[in-house]
């Protein structure tokens, strides 16, 4: 008989139900899911199913796929926090380790600067110390200096004070020697006339080349220092006709032109052609007379910013102004040029076409006309050009395709062009002057642009290389002869800066060195030399210019001239005295 569930707790242990005859023994049931986690055979109190009391056996067990997949949730949720719970343990390790660093670091840097802050105000005070010593240093230095000072102005006041008598003393005595030597001078011219009567009459008598003219003497002796006033001054003795009349043997048709001039100096004689004004200026140059008050200076042709120019204008000194005059035959610019007696010869250049030109415009001041003249050998534009011992040159240039080296020499009595020495170097944009007899080149541009110097010397028909090169490198700039010195003006160099710069060069030891700046920076301008000044008109500096300046070597000093009518540049300015 089956035990029951209270005879359990008796200590009675339930036996193994004996199976019944016939029946077969059946395989042990699989553990359940719950068998195997809650209690195993090993550790249950009731030991197998197969030992449950009166001879219980285990109940059919069917597996739950949901608990299953429950239970291996579970196990890796907490597996996946355990994993977690170590990563973050580890995290908060390794953070507070880095904090532990940051903290030695941030100590050590404050303690760095403490000590760093220390030792500069430690050398802030030693550095107050230094200057306060220096300070009193220089102040004690500055007391004797001012003392030494107070002491040197006194001893030269009085040096002064001594000198400025002992020079009043010596004006005096110079003064009384000066009236002495006057008056023994107007003694001698006194006693030295050869004719008083000559100088002393009122209307004179003139038989020149056998036609007689007879004026006052007022009229003849109208400009100082010509050879008509120094004729009638009574100091010379003169030649006479068998009437006791003066007689000079020149030209009468000419010396009447000359006598109606001085008559009327107001209006200045007007030739017939070409021919008649060049004998007329030459007969006028012998007797000293000039038709003009003042040198005449023309600007001749350039470009305006907007087109090539004929337009001439000429500077009328009295008035401080440009005038304009006859224009050329021919748009030009960067073209050569230069006077010769009364006439301006302008040569080569380019046109409206930049083309490069040979030929030749000729313009009489005395006529105000322009003429053809015989056209060049070559076509050449930026040439170099002036005038030397009666011969017009042209030098260099750039002849459309090439920089050339050629060099020509226009002869006034052949009327022709002759070719000569080509120059050591070809240079476009050069500049050119005269000085000792001799050609002087300077500067340019040979596809870099140049500081060197080539002199030409035309009886030996050779050039030459300076030794002494200019100080700044210059193209497109002017060269100038006034008082025996040469002088280079203005330009660009190799790194497109325009000059303001102007240099001289030293006649002796042929050197240059630089002069007082001009006002202006200009290129492709023009000059002239007006007795003792150097005059620049026009170029360009990234505006075409029309403003004049005047240069005085003596005094090392530029002064503004009045302005040109037109702005221009690759023009040239000549100069011609009548």
């Amino acid at each position: 008989m089956a035990a029951t569930y209270g005879q359990l707790g008796n200590g009675y242990v339930p036996q193994a139900p004996s199976r019944p005859a016939g029946v077969a023994a059946t395989a042990p049931l699989a553990a359940s899911p719950q068998s195997r986690l809650f209690a195993s055979p090993a550790t249950s109190p009731f030991g197998s199913w197969d030992q449950l009391p009166g001879g219980m056996s285990s109940p059919e067990e069917e597996p739950d796929p949901d608990f299953d997949e429950m239970v291996s949730d579970l196990r890796r949720s907490f597996v996946g926090w355990l994993k977690k719970a170590e990563l973050e343990l580890k995290q908060h390790r390794s953070d507070i380790r880095r904090g532990r660093q940051a903290f030695e670091e941030e100590k050590l840097s404050v303690w760095q600067q403490f000590m760093a802050e220390k030792q500069r105000e430690v050398e802030k005070i030693r550095e107050d110390r230094r200057h306060a010593e220096e300070e009193m240093a220089t102040q004690l230095r500055q007391v004797q200096a001012d003392i030494e000072e107070a002491r040197q102005r006194i001893g030269e006041e009085r040096l002064r004070v001594e000198q400025e008598g002992s020079q009043r003393r010596r004006g005096v005595a110079h003064e009384y020697e000066k009236f002495r030597q006057e008056y023994g001078l107007f003694e001698a011219e006194r006693q030295r006339l050869a004719n008083p009567q000559l100088a002393a009459e009122s209307t004179v008598d003139l038989n020149v080349g056998g036609t007689i003219f007879e004026t006052t003497r007022t009229t003849l002796v109208q400009q100082q220092g010509s050879f008509l006033e120094s004729l009638l001054s009574g100091r010379y003795q003169v030649s006479r006709d068998r009437y006791g009349r003066i007689f000079l043997n020149r030209d009468p048709e000419h010396f009447r032109t000359i006598l109606n001039f001085l008559r009327n100096p107001q209006t200045p004689p007007m030739p017939r052609d070409l021919a008649e004004s060049e004998a007329l200026v030459q007969e006028a140059s012998y007797y000293g007379v000039h038709f003009f008050p003042f040198p005449l200076v023309f600007a001749v042709g350039g470009h305006d910013g907007y087109e090539h120019l004929r337009a001439m204008e000429v500077l009328d000194v009295g008035n401080q102004c440009w005038r304009p005059c006859r224009a050329m035959a021919t748009e030009r610019t960067y073209f050569g040029a230069a006077a010769l007696r009364n006439r301006l010869h302008v040569y080569g250049g380019q046109n409206l076409d930049y083309k490069a030109l040979c030929d030749v415009e000729i313009y009489d001041c005395l006529r105000d006309s322009w003429e053809a003249g015989a056209s060049m050998r070559f076509p050449r534009r930026n040439c170099a050009s002036c005038e030397l011992e009666g011969r017009l040159y042209a030098v260099g240039g750039f002849d459309g395709t090439r920089i050339i080296d050629s060099v020509e020499a226009y002869d006034s009595r052949l009327k022709s062009w002759m070719q000569m020495e080509p120059l050591p170097t070809p240079r476009s944009s050069a500049m050119a002057t005269t000085s000792q007899g001799k050609l002087w080149v300077l500067g340019g541009t040979s596809g870099t642009r140049l500081r060197s110097v080539d002199v030409f010397d035309p009886r030996a028909n050779r050039w030459e290389t300076l030794k002494g090169e200019m100080v700044d490198v210059r193209s497109a700039g002017q060269a100038a002869n006034c008082v025996h010195h040469v002088f280079a003006l203005g330009g660009t160099d190799n790194e497109q800066r325009i000059h303001f710069s102007a240099e001289c060069l030293d006649p002796d030891d042929h050197m240059f060195s630089l002069r007082a700046p001009m006002q202006e920076s200009r290129m492709d301008f023009a000059a002239a030399v007006i007795s003792d000044s150097i005059m620049v008109s026009g170029g360009q500096n990234g505006s075409v210019l029309s403003s004049t300046e005047f240069y005085r070597p003596e005094l090392d000093e530029w002064q503004a001239g009045p302005s040109m009518a037109i702005p221009r540049y690759g023009h040239q300015c000549l100069l011609c005295s009548l």
